[in-house]
């Protein structure tokens, strides 16, 4: 009955070895193979990289470029992808587009129905870079799959909004993901001036997020035209939304009457002050000394730290910090002024 057992236990463990032994030399191999692939699709980039530079500046025709094989054709890919991204002009972005439609449209279409995930977004971020306009019916087809992962539809609607299409305002209103505001702000970054100002008249139709992330893209975009729009939000009932457009009023620096900002300064909320402080630092007027000098004494050490600062950019302001610190009822102004004080101007 030992033995036996000996035995079961004896074939068991041969078994094992030979199928880890089996594993092993398959993960060898595979690796060899792909390495030797990445070494040629190196090697043919490397020979291919002055003939279509040359062809895409309008220096060679395209018989000096070979297509022949898949690895070729991986290396042509990479090129291209790396030229659209350094290269400008509007003709040579045509000349890759119609390069890449021509040559790269087959291959990437059966990227795009590929099992794998990495091989979808390979292709649709290659769409993007050439720019492609012959994939609209297979993207389609993509949005509507029932294997499109959030990280797929982003892409796809970034597509859409470079591509100006029409449907692309229901998908971002009607995603088939949740949409974060960090993934509404990066799409609306692609858009053009046409799309932001319609998004702009749709406020009130949006949601939260997309709120939320359309103000603080006209703040980054710095658009001064918008000021009559970020105003009208200053007496918005919502304290997220006059906080966010003061955010956006300080980062294109627009002048705002002292008088408007003053129920911003005395808001209950320390972010709304804090916001409302920074707006003052571009407007330097006298009318706000008392206060950016009251704020000096508020609960919130980033009201105060930055009341301070704002004070050493007014013409009387370090005066006024020199009586706060020294007579003010409230050591932590007392201290934030002194601290302010030995920075010097700012």
């Amino acid at each position: 009955m030992f033995t036996n057992e000996i035995f079961y236990f004896s074939v068991v463990l041969i078994s094992s070895l030979i199928i880890l032994f089996l594993l092993f030399g398959y993960l060898v191999i595979t690796k060899v193979i792909g390495n030797d692939r990445r070494t040629k699709v190196e090697r043919y980039k490397e020979e291919y990289r002055l003939p279509l530079f040359q062809y895409l500046n309008h220096e060679a025709g395209e018989e000096v470029l070979s297509l022949q094989s898949p690895l070729e054709l991986k290396a042509f890919i990479e090129l291209t992808a790396g030229f659209a991204k350094v290269l400008g002009g509007d003709e040579i972005n045509g000349r890759i587009r119609v390069f890449a439609e021509t040559h790269f449209g087959s291959y990437i279409q059966s990227c795009l129905t590929h099992r794998r995930w990495s091989m979808r977004m390979n292709a649709l971020y290659w769409i993007e870079e050439f720019d492609m306009k012959n994939m609209f019916r297979e993207l389609d087809q993509l949005y509507e799959s029932r294997k499109l992962t959030k990280s797929e539809e982003i892409q796809l609607l970034k597509i859409y909004i470079l591509n100006e299409d029409e449907t692309v305002i229901n998908k971002l209103t009607s995603p088939r993901h949740p949409l974060t505001e960090f993934d509404y702000s990066l799409l609306f970054a692609s858009f053009n001036e046409e799309q932001l100002d319609r998004f702009i008249r749709m406020f009130d139709e949006l949601t939260v997020e997309m709120r939320y992330a359309l103000i603080d893209s006209i703040g980054l975009r710095g658009r001064q035209g918008d000021s009559p729009f970020l105003k009208r939000l200053l007496g918005d009932p919502a304290v997220e939304n006059r906080i966010r457009a003061l955010k956006a009023i300080v980062e294109m620096e627009y002048f705002l009457a002292p008088s408007s900002l003053t129920k911003h300064l005395l808001s209950s909320s320390w972010q709304e002050r804090l916001m409302a402080i920074k707006a003052c630092e571009y407007i330097r007027s006298p009318e706000l000394l008392p206060y950016l000098e009251d704020l000096m004494s508020d609960q919130s050490f980033y009201v105060r730290s930055q009341a301070a600062k704002s004070l050493l950019r007014l013409e009387a302001g370090r005066e006024v910090l020199k009586q706060v610190a020294a007579a003010n009822e409230d050591q932590y102004a007392r201290n934030m002024a002194e601290q302010w004080l030995e920075r010097g101007s700012v």
